[in-house]
């Protein structure tokens, strides 16, 4: 039993030292920055394997030499009560990094303690530094004057170093004896430490060597010479380990990471993973980085500036932190989603709906002899499946739409999108056909990547004229006059997207090349006579039966006219009708002569 509690003592100190090595490490990588770090700042600030961000937390947490602020890590000296001794201010931050420091490490710290200039510092400093009583010179750097021995008689240097016989007796026993000289002092030094089982305080071994050199030891000389061999290491606790423990101290740090992992959070590590606060320091760094960019991700802002990454707990919050900060900002613009961009001014043709997609206003036609066509109903006058498909998005355009009550594809990765003939022409395409949220609503203008095998073009989504344009270029080699099927799908950027063709045709808006002919013909027999829609719909549902929006194409490919127009047709003669169940609007043309439902009169819409 007491073998085993033996072992699990050593077990625990391995433990505690390995914290301090990593605690050390992080000291020195937080010390003199002129603002305080993220964690990941200071994880790639240290040079230790196996470290977790957690761990680094956990460390840093339970360590008082280190303090956070929102979720930003300074040594813990800068949040002290600056009426303290200024001598007092400058040894704890000596005590905390446990070996000596230049004036401009001290100096950068003390800046940020007092909130002044480096430069006061830098001036005034070495007058401090001079005091021998409390400081001593090594190498361009200083320390505490109480990490030397004072040479005097050994009862003496025992009591003013602060240890003990007992301990002194102890390292007697278990440190070899080796010969000291004051050219050897590094390789003497090296053999104590490699060659002890235990970590042996520095003063103990500087005391073996003035037993040894007498009034040949330098007490300076000595701690230069033992903290600059490559062979010997020095913790803040002023204890003295070979190099090599530098690969055990990392195992143990890797093992106690992986422990740490597998437990649930604690409530302060919760909070920690809490939404970070975008500070006005942070807000220009975010900005320098949106305008040298071009344009950023809020994905890409978080991880990179608050290294806050999507996985994280904190992603949610902290990206409604980023959009208040920047709500207001006039250097750069949101661009929709979580993008953010330099101000662009649009090109004026995204500002506009070309003049053929515009579906003129409806106008009733009367003939000669006093028959009046193309007559508007109330919606209430449609019946069947006319009241659902004039929602369908097929069947619906720009300036013919009803997006509240449009029937949209669901959101997700991609949206399936068919283009029709005028909108191949001008290279638009309608937002009918893409579910609101897929790009979003807002702002009034998204300007977005689309990407074909390695082509990258720039596209604008206007959510105001409800089209997206600068297509042409990705469908010049779509052969279909109608009905080509593309999708668009998101990528793992934020704003870019993949479009992708491969040859589909829809079954309802397809029209091939011998039928886009008939129908030019017909555009262009109603361009030279005067004849009402009713007569194309009449000419088109002759030849076939068609679903309500495959007619709706094939009409507007000879007359742009609205779907509700079409519907209204449809419903109001007579020779229309559908076949059973199915959604085939046919036309009969024996029941011609029969003309006007008087039954829908009362629906006609007055001017």
């Amino acid at each position: 039993m007491s073998n085993t509690v033996t072992k699990l003592s050593k077990e625990e100190a391995l433990r505690e030292t390995a914290k301090r090595y990593l605690a050390d490490k992080i000291y020195l990588s937080v010390l003199g920055k002129s603002q305080s770090l993220k964690i990941r700042q200071v994880l790639k600030g240290i040079d230790v394997e196996g470290i977790t961000l957690r761990l680094l937390r956990n460390v840093m947490a339970n360590n008082s030499r280190f303090e956070t602020v929102d979720h930003r890590w300074a040594a813990s000296v800068r949040f002290g009560d600056t009426q303290r001794p200024f001598e007092r201010v400058l040894q704890d931050i000596f005590i905390s990094a446990g070996i000596p420091l230049t004036v401009t490490q001290l100096a950068a710290e003390l800046a940020q303690v007092y909130s002044r200039t480096v430069a006061y510092y830098g001036g005034t400093l070495p007058k401090i530094l001079k005091n021998k009583e409390k400081f001593f010179a090594v190498d361009g750097a200083y320390g505490l004057a109480s990490w030397l021995i004072i040479p005097a008689d050994e009862e003496d240097i025992i009591f003013d170093s602060f240890i003990s016989n007992d301990q002194v007796a102890e390292f007697s026993e278990i440190c070899p004896e080796v010969e000291w000289t004051v050219d050897t002092i590094a390789d003497a030094a090296a053999a104590v430490v490699t060659a002890c089982k235990e970590p042996i305080p520095l003063k103990i071994l500087a005391l073996f060597a003035w037993r040894a050199l007498g009034e040949d030891f330098d007490a300076v000389d000595f701690y230069a010479k033992v903290i600059a061999d490559e062979r010997i290491m020095v913790l803040s606790d002023q204890k003295v380990y070979p190099a090599s423990a530098a690969k055990g101290f990392a195992k143990t740090i890797a093992k106690l990471a992986d422990e740490l992992s597998k437990l649930p959070m604690e409530a302060e590590e919760e909070e920690a993973d809490g939404p970070v606060t975008v500070t006005d320091t942070d807000k220009e760094e975010i900005i320098k980085m949106i305008i040298e960019k071009g344009s950023a991700s809020a994905e890409e802002l978080l991880d990179s500036i608050l290294e806050v990454s999507q996985e994280d707990p904190a992603f949610a919050g902290t990206l409604e932190s980023l959009k208040t900060a920047l709500a207001e900002e006039e250097r750069i613009m949101w661009l929709g989603g979580t993008r953010w961009g330099k101000v662009e001014v649009f090109p004026e043709e995204v500002t506009e709906i070309p003049a053929s997609l515009i579906v003129p206003a409806v106008q009733p036609f009367e003939t000669p002899e006093g028959d009046v066509f193309d007559q508007m109903l109330e919606e209430d006058g449609f019946e069947g499946n006319l009241k659902s498909a004039v929602y369908d998005p097929l069947a619906e355009d720009i300036t013919d739409e009803d997006p509240a009550r449009t029937k949209y594809q669901p959101n997700g990765d991609s949206q399936r999108c068919v283009l029709k003939y005028h909108h191949k022409q001008e290279g638009t395409f309608p937002l009918c056909q893409i579910n609101p949220n897929f790009f979003g609503a807002e702002p009034e203008i998204i300007p977005i990547v689309l990407i074909d095998e390695g082509k990258r073009k720039t596209c604008y989504v206007n959510n105001t004229t409800r089209l997206i344009y600068g297509l042409k270029d990705l469908c010049k080699d779509i052969t279909e006059v109608s009905g080509a099927v593309f999708y668009i799908e998101k990528t793992a950027k934020s704003g870019e997207y993949r479009f992708k063709f491969d040859g589909e045709v829809d079954s309802q808006l397809g029209i091939d090349l011998n039928r886009s002919l008939e129908l030019m013909e017909e555009k262009h027999r109603f361009e030279s006579s005067d004849m009402p829609i009713y007569d194309v719909i009449t000419d088109i549902l002759g030849k076939q039966g068609m679903t309500f929006a495959q007619l709706t194409n094939e009409v507007n490919i000879v007359k742009r006219c609205s779907r509700l127009l079409v519907a209204s047709i449809l419903i109001s003669y007579h020779a229309f009708h559908t076949r059973g169940k199915s959604d085939q609007w046919l036309f009969d043309e024996k029941k011609k002569s029969q003309g006007f439902n008087k039954t829908k009169r009362k629906y006609i819409k007055k001017d």
